[in-house]
């Protein structure tokens, strides 16, 4: 799979055969936001990552990408991106590229040579008063393409080629029980590479759609669980 990237395996099917079908949607139980995005929509934010990294910061296959990030739609849209630009991906650290929560900034700074901050906010929105080092991420990508074209693939995720990481992927999905349709409702955090695999690529791999509640609260979960017509739990 040296030419096929994590992207290509896992979203973009899915983008081809149900392009408006919901595939990701965020909530944050502390801010009342609420965020959906179809399979297309991700792949659109997926394609400008991909153009921002590769056109802007000149990254291809062997370059590595620092994720910073919790779990939410923006990241979810930035793994793919980086994934179709045969970027990889060290989750939890830095790397000369990397893109950080505000409240991980100094964290990055220590370890990077470019820092894209990215504002977590439920629409996208800049984050304000960022020193002159750093850039914003929204601001940065919106300028670019929403289609891509890639250019190969080489290691993808924790050291691992995109063959492993696609065969892990579907073995946790086939394990979890998941179909193609389901609605995995997940209160997982994304703090490690394992949280990665378990909140959002075996559910992809499916494929099925994920829908993730950040500082989920306890009395209205269930009732999450039954709006959102969800099948699966990842705690």
């Amino acid at each position: 799979m040296r030419g096929l990237t994590v992207t290509d395996a896992l979203l973009v099917p899915v983008v081809e055969a149900e392009p408006s079908t919901p595939r990701f949607t965020w909530y944050d139980d502390a801010s009342g936001a609420r965020m959906g995005l179809s399979a297309i929509t991700l792949g659109n934010w997926a394609a400008k990552c991909g153009n921002l990294l590769r056109d802007q910061y000149g990254l291809g296959p062997g370059d590595a990408v620092g994720v910073l990030l919790p779990a939410h739609w923006q990241t979810a849209g930035i793994l793919f991106g980086a994934w179709w630009a045969g970027c990889e991906v060290r989750f939890g650290e830095a790397a000369p590229i990397t893109f950080a929560a505000p409240d991980r900034l100094e964290e990055a700074l220590d370890g990077a040579d470019e820092v894209l901050a990215v504002g977590l906010d439920a629409f996208g929105l800049a984050v304000p008063d960022l020193p002159a080092t750093v850039d914003d991420y929204t601001t940065e990508v919106r300028g670019h393409g929403d289609a891509f074209t890639p250019g190969g693939a080489g290691t993808a995720l924790a050291g691992d080629d995109v063959e492993i990481v696609v065969a892990r992927s579907t073995a946790l999905s086939a394990s979890a029980g998941y179909a193609p349709g389901d609605r995995v409702l997940s209160t997982r955090e994304w703090r490690t590479v394992d949280d990665v695999y378990d909140g959002l690529l075996a559910p992809l791999a499916a494929p099925a759609s994920v829908i993730h509640v950040s500082h989920p609260d306890a009395d209205t979960l269930m009732d999450k669980f039954a709006t959102e017509k969800a099948t699966a739990r990842v705690a």
